[in-house]
């Protein structure tokens, strides 16, 4: 297993922490690309995502989109910890 730095932010994006999870996802929708450098090690590289904490996943499925589209396999993602949803996100955006 190889760690590597493969992942750069590519434009500008807000503090999620006052986002919801479609806002975090908006926000963070093509955030993310591959550094150039590490094209040819992620093209066709099998790679396994790891976080430390998820909040409501939408770093890990940029960084799962990004290195799709730089030609990596990605098999899954694994984090040491997460947050519980706001009982407001749990119910779709209304609130209780």
């Amino acid at each position: 297993m190889l760690s590597v730095p493969a992942l750069r932010q590519v434009r500008p994006v807000a503090d999620q922490a006052r986002l919801d999870a479609a806002g975090r996802q908006a926000n963070l929708a093509g955030a993310l690309g591959v550094v150039p450098g590490w094209r040819r090690t992620v093209r066709d590289a099998r790679v396994l995502l790891v976080d430390d904490v998820v909040t409501t996943g939408a770093t890990l499925w940029a960084a799962a989109d990004a290195l799709h589209l730089g030609g990596a396999d990605v098999l899954g993602a694994v984090a040491v910890a997460r947050t519980p949803l706001r009982r407001q996100e749990r119910a779709g955006g209304r609130r209780e």
